[in-house]
C-alpha cells in the first residue's frame, strides 16, 4: 500500500508573511494539550466566563482575549485518539470536546448554542478558523454548524460522528467595530441525533494581514482494509475502510481476477471513512478492492479469498465484567474484546465473537443456571449472561475475564475456585473449550484481605486452567503495592487504551482462534467421513475404535482432556480394522481422541464414566 503522506494544506500556498497561528483545545483537565496550545477547560456544566489571553504557536502572546460567553453542556471524552496525521490537531486535543444538547431530556439542560468571543482584535486584520470535532462509536449524524461573526458572517458545518480527518474552514472574518469576533456552535441542518448533540473540539486560528485564498487540502486517500490474506463468505457484509482528506465521493470497486477487470460496488461519502459492502458471489482466490476519488486511487496490497457460505461458524463467547464489557478505554472500539472481534472477523467472516460481559460481575453471576447461591452472598445468577447462556449459543470456545470484583467483594479464594470448577464442568459437558484470564491489578490497600485474595487468585487461575490461562496480570501492577501502574490506570479499577491493546495482543498470542477454527473444521471433516466408530461411548473401562478406512496394522492414538492437555499417546494394533483401548488411570470426564492412520487424522469425542 502506498504510504499516505498527508501534508496539512487547508491554507497551503499562502504567503506566510503577516500570519500568526494559534491552537485552541476545548475539553477537560484530564486531557490538556502540552506545548504552545491554548487549553480551554471547564469544570462545571453551563460554565461561562472562562478567559485567557491567546498565545501563538511560538508561545508568544497575541494580545487576543478569549472569553467563553455561551455555555455548552459539558465535556465529552470519546473523540478520536488517532486524528489524521496530516492535520495540525494532536490526539490530546481531538479526544475530548465541549458538547451541547438542545433537548432537556439528556441532562436536564438546554443549550441551544455554545460559543465564545475573541476581543482586542486588530480591525485591519483577517481571522480564519479551521475547526475539528470528533465523537466516536456512534451511528447517527451529529452535524455541527459553526458560525463566525465580525463585520461579516460566514458558516460551515462538520459531522463529528466518527470523524478523524475532516475540518470545517471559515476564512477571512474581520472584527466588528468593537474589535470582536463571535464564534457559535449549534446542531447543523443534517443533525438527526435525538438530543441535538453538537461539539467543539479544537481550532486552528490564523491571524493574517491580508485575505487568504480558500485553498482546499490536496486529495489523499489510503485503503486500510482489505489488504490481503482475508477470507470472505459470499453474501456476508464486510466494512471497507479508508483514510482520506478532500475526497467528497469515494468509488468502491471489486475484482475477482487480481485486477484484470473491475466491477463497481458503490459510490460512498468519502468523509465516512468506510463503506459496508455485501460480498459479491464470486468464488475466487484472487479478490481485490479498489477505492478512487478526486484523481487518487488505492488498491488492496494483496489478494484474498471469497468462499461459498456453507454455514460454518467459528464462535467464541466472552463472559466477564467491566474490562470485557469495554470500560476503561477512551473509545469502546479500543477495548480488548472489540479489538479481538474486529481482528477475527476481518481475518475470516466465519468468526463470530459474542460478548456477554457486564460491569460489576463476579464468579457468582455467571454460575450455571439453577446453582444455589450461599447465604450471605448478595448476588444472583444472571441467566442471560452466565455460562449456561454462553453454552446455549453453541460456541466452540468460551473466554472468561473477571478481573477483580470477587476480591473487592471479599469472596475467599476457595469460593472462587469452587465457582470456577462448576463453570468449567458445565463447559466441558457441552464440549466447549474454556480459557480464563488471570485477575488484573486494582488499587487495593497494601496488606488488605482484598489484595491477598487477588494475589492468591493469580496463582490459582494457573493451577486450575494451566495453559488455558491468559495472563492479564504481568506488567500492569506496581511492584511495591500491586496497584495499577500510572501508564495504564484510569480510576484505580479499570485500565486504559494502552493496557487494552496489550490485553488484546495477549489473547491473540494464545492462538485460541486457530484452535477454534481447526476444531470446527476437524468435526466437519469427521462428519464427512463418518465411517469411523467409537464404542461404547460413554465408556467405563475399554472402548473399540473401528473404521473401514483404516489401512495397515496400526493406528496412532493421542488423547487430550477438555483443557487441551495431552494425557495419553500410544500406538494400537489393528485387527480386522479394529483397535481396543483401555482407559488406564484416566479420570471420568470428556476427552478428545486424535486418531492417526497413514497420514489421515480424525478427531472423536469420548466420555468416560
Amino acid at each position: 500500500m502506498k504510504k499516505l503522506l498527508l501534508i496539512f494544506a487547508v491554507f497551503t500556498g499562502l504567503i506566510s508573511f503577516g500570519q500568526d497561528y494559534a491552537y485552541i483545545d476545548f475539553g477537560g483537565s484530564s486531557h490538556t494539550s502540552s506545548g504552545n496550545w491554548n487549553n480551554i477547560v471547564v469544570s462545571d456544566q453551563n460554565e461561562t466566563g472562562v478567559t485567557t489571553t491567546l498565545i501563538n504557536d511560538a508561545g508568544v502572546s497575541m494580545g487576543i482575549t478569549f472569553t467563553l460567553t455561551d455555555s455548552f453542556d459539558h465535556i465529552n471524552g470519546n473523540g478520536t485518539t488517532s486524528p489524521n496525521s496530516g492535520l495540525p490537531f494532536v490526539s490530546s486535543a481531538s479526544r475530548d470536546s465541549f458538547f451541547g444538547a438542545t433537548d432537556a431530556g439528556f441532562n436536564g439542560n438546554i443549550n441551544a448554542t455554545g460559543g465564545f468571543t475573541l476581543s482586542n482584535l486588530d480591525p485591519n486584520k483577517y481571522y480564519s478558523f479551521s475547526v475539528f470535532s470528533s465523537r466516536t462509536g456512534v451511528s447517527d449524524n451529529r452535524e455541527t454548524l459553526y458560525t463566525v461573526t465580525g463585520s461579516t458572517t460566514d458558516s460551515e458545518a462538520l459531522n463529528p460522528a466518527n470523524n478523524t480527518s475532516n475540518t470545517a474552514t471559515i476564512l477571512n472574518i474581520q472584527p466588528n467595530s468593537n474589535g470582536e469576533i463571535n464564534f457559535t456552535a449549534k446542531p447543523g441542518p443534517n443533525n438527526n441525533n435525538g438530543f441535538g448533540f453538537y461539539y467543539l473540539g479544537a481550532i486552528q486560528l490564523i491571524e493574517s494581514s491580508s485575505p487568504i485564498s480558500n485553498t482546499d487540502p490536496d486529495p489523499e486517500l489510503t485503503l486500510t482494509y482489505p489488504n490481503g490474506g482475508h477470507i470472505w463468505e459470499a453474501g456476508k457484509t464486510v466494512r471497507i475502510k479508508w483514510e482520506s482528506i478532500s475526497v467528497p465521493n469515494m468509488l468502491v470497486e471489486f475484482s475477482s481476477d487480481n485486477g484484470s477487470s473491475w466491477s463497481t460496488i458503490a459510490t460512498a461519502p468519502g468523509n465516512t471513512q468506510y463503506y459496508d459492502m455485501i460480498v459479491p458471489n464470486k468464488i475466487t482466490t484472487n479478490a481485490l478492492v479498489r477505492i478512487s476519488g478526486e484523481g487518487e486511487t488505492d488498491t488492496s496490497d494483496n489478494t484474498f479469498k471469497v468462499i461459498a457460505d456453507k454455514g460454518e461458524v467459528f464462535k467464541i463467547v466472552i463472559l466477564g465484567s467491566s474490562t470485557a464489557a469495554g470500560t476503561g478505554p477512551s473509545d469502546a472500539n479500543n477495548a480488548w474484546v472489540a479489538r479481538y472481534n474486529t481482528y477475527l472477523t476481518e481475518m475470516d467472516t466465519r468468526y463470530e465473537v459474542v460478548n456477554l460481559a457486564q460491569g460489576g460481575f463476579a464468579t457468582y453471576n455467571i454460575l450455571p443456571t439453577g446453582t444455589t447461591i450461599p447465604a450471605g452472598v448478595n448476588r444472583t445468577v444472571n441467566t442471560n449472561k452466565n455460562i449456561t447462556k454462553a453454552i446455549s449459543l453453541d460456541p466452540t470456545a468460551i473466554i472468561i475475564n473477571l478481573p477483580s470484583n470477587d476480591a473487592a467483594s471479599g469472596y475467599p479464594v476457595a469460593d472462587q475456585v469452587s465457582n470456577y470448577n462448576l463453570i468449567a464442568n458445565a463447559a466441558a459437558t457441552e464440549n466447549s473449550m474454556l480459557w480464563v484470564t488471570t485477575p488484573q491489578p486494582r488499587d487495593f490497600a497494601l496488606g488488605s484481605n482484598n489484595l491477598a485474595i487477588q494475589l492468591a487468585m493469580v496463582d490459582e487461575t494457573y493451577t486450575l486452567f494451566g495453559n488455558h490461562t491468559i495472563d492479564f496480570w504481568t506488567g500492569f501492577g506496581n511492584a511495591n503495592n500491586n496497584a495499577i501502574l500510572p501508564a495504564y490506570d484510569v480510576d484505580g479499577v479499570h485500565m486504559n487504551d494502552a493496557a487494552h491493546e496489550i490485553l488484546f495482543q495477549r489473547v491473540i498470542g494464545m492462538d485460541i482462534h486457530t484452535q477454534v477454527k481447526n476444531a470446527v473444521l476437524d468435526i466437519e471433516n469427521f462428519i464427512s467421513s463418518h465411517s469411523i466408530k467409537l464404542y461404547p461411548n460413554p465408556a467405563s473401562n475399554f472402548c473399540t475404535i473401528e473404521s473401514d478406512q483404516f489401512t495397515g496394522n496400526e493406528i496412532k492414538l493421542e488423547i487430550f482432556d477438555i483443557l487441551g492437555k495431552k494425557v495419553f499417546t500410544n500406538t494400537l494394533n489393528l485387527t480386522n480394522q479394529k483397535a481396543t483401548w483401555s482407559r488406564g488411570n484416566l479420570e471420568n470426564g470428556i476427552y478428545f481422541l486424535s486418531i492417526i492412520n497413514h497420514n489421515k487424522q480424525l478427531t472423536k469425542r469420548l466420555i468416560l464414566n
